[in-house]
Formats: structure tokens, sequence, C-alpha cells
């Protein structure tokens, strides 16, 4: 490893100069762990290295390709010679690193006991909705004490926040692959419909969540509920774009057409809960017939 006189480093601004992502993403990416912490010298004072600078070039790209939060931080992690989080947060100081070297699991049965914590709240989560879920339902379904649970977790916001891209995962594993493969837009929609359709009703749950989110009053838990909301949204988006630029799709607005789509998964979903003998092979066809003469009409 290159000593540090060695590095270039930046501040924030030279950062979103260089980079193209604004200050508030770049804090974002920090929160959800896809950027090492920066070396602090001061309580609003930080530098930045080159790997920032990469790891955002990487991000912007798979993002281009509709990969979700997720599957960029599994990328990212996967990456030989990437930054280790905890090695770099030593020695930065400041409260937010003493906070997560408080809060990492020194043991195996450490890590065990906060893993279970994360798979039984994503359940709880996606069936119960966030304002439903109890710590106290977690605790004594895992025979655990609440200061067990406050010890892994500062409370039920920041359980949260870390559960929702797990689910996402749960759900989605196999199919991004394909889609970021995939580079005519019309086939990327089609698989897509393909990925959500099996898990309709988990993908649904999401966009409850979401939306509790989003009328909750905490601003951390509201900014949770749009940035989920559009990370949904935005690849398909993105995909009706690319297919008006290559003449496959007729002229639309993206952004509103997008919100259509995904309000046509939750309208799926109704029919199949209460219309008897509703199948999913019958609202894939209709889902599959609204791109091609819905979004491709006349230009496909």
């Amino acid at each position: 490893m290159a000593d540090s006189h060695d590095k270039k480093w930046f501040r924030i601004a030279e950062l979103e100069r260089q980079s193209g992502v604004s200050r508030r993403t770049i804090h974002f990416y920090l929160q959800e762990g896809l950027l090492h912490a920066p070396m602090k010298t001061g309580k609003t004072m930080a530098y930045y290295d080159e790997a920032h600078l990469e790891r955002l070039k990487i991000i912007c790209a798979a993002k281009k390709q509709g990969m979700p939060l997720f599957a960029i931080r599994e990328k990212i992690s996967a990456m030989k010679g990437a930054p280790d989080l905890p090695a770099r947060n030593k020695g930065i100081g400041g409260a937010g690193a003493r906070k997560t070297a408080k809060k990492m699991p020194k043991s195996a049965q450490g890590n065990k006991t906060r893993e279970a914590i994360l798979d039984l709240a994503c359940s709880i989560f996606r069936s119960e909705g966030y304002k439903g879920a109890k710590v106290s339902d977690i605790t004594k379904r895992l025979n655990v004490g609440k200061g067990t649970f406050y010890f892994y977790f500062s409370d039920k916001k920041e359980l949260f926040l870390e559960c929702v891209p797990r689910i996402f995962a749960e759900l989605f594993s196999d199919g991004w692959d394909e889609i970021g493969r995939e580079r005519d837009p019309m086939v990327r929609l089609q698989l897509r419909a393909k990925a959500v359709l099996p898990v309709l009703k988990e993908f649904c749950a999401i966009l409850a969540l979401c939306k509790e989110a989003v009328e909750d009053p905490d601003p951390k838990l509201k900014d949770l509920g749009n940035r989920v909301f559009t990370s949904i949204r935005k690849p398909i988006e993105t995909d009706l774009i690319k297919g008006m630029k290559m003449g496959l799709f007729r002229d639309v607005d993206a952004k509103l057409t997008s919100a259509i789509i995904v309000g046509i998964a939750e309208g799926l979903q109704y029919l199949q809960s209460c219309e008897e003998g509703f199948g999913m092979a019958s609202a894939q066809q209709s889902l599959l017939d609204f791109f091609r003469y819905g979004v491709a009409g006349d230009a496909r």
C-alpha cells in the first residue's frame, strides 16, 4: 500500500467536480457502505482519495446499467484491492467511527446473532410493514434480551435502513446479471417483468414500505422511502430513454411512464389477491403487450 503522502487527496468540492456526483449523493453512498470512510481532520473537515473517485465512476457506470445498490455493493466488495472498510475506519476518529467499532460483533456468535436479527426483521417488515414491526417481537422470537438488540442497532429505524437492501437482494439476486448483459431496452424491460412477477407480492410489500417511509415525519425515513422508490423506478426510466434514442420506442414522458409501470405491478398484485383464477401467465402477457404496443407503438 502506498504511503499516504504519495496519494492524491480531495476535498468534497473537488470530488464532486471530478466525479460529477453531488456531495449529498456521496454522503449517501458513504452511509450505504459503497464508499470507505474519508480521512477526517476535524468535525467538518474530511479528505477523499483516488479510490473514492474510482469507486464513484464504477457506481455511476453500474447504475446506468440498471444495477441496484445491493448488487453494486457486492460488485465493489469483490474487487481486488478494494479498500477494507473496517481497516479504513481505524484511526480516522470521530463519533461515527467509534460508534461503528462499538457495534461490530467481535465473535462468530455475535455475527450469527446479528444476522438472525436482520433475517427475522426482513421477514417482519415485509409482512407487517414498518409501523407494525416491533423490536419486542424480534427479541421474543429470537429469545434474546433488548440489550442484545440495542448492542447491534441503535433503534428500529437503523435496522430498517439496513434491511431494505437485503430484502431487494433476497428477491432479485438471480435476475440482475442477465439484465445487465442485455443491451436491447425492450428485452431489458421484459426481463425486469420476468424477474418481478414471480415475487410480485414481496415486491409490492417493498413498495408499501416505501409509502410508509415517505409518509413518516422523520426526514431519514422519508428520504429512504424516496430513494428506494427511485431505485425501483429509475432503471425503467433509463431503459425508456435509451429506447427512444435508439428509435425503438415512441416519444413518451419517461419518468411518468416508469411510474405507471410500477403502478401496473401493484394493480396486478391486487387482481391476483382478489380475483379468483387470475394467473401470472396472463399477467405477464398483458405486461409484455403494454411494452410492445403502449411504449413501442409505431416506433417498433
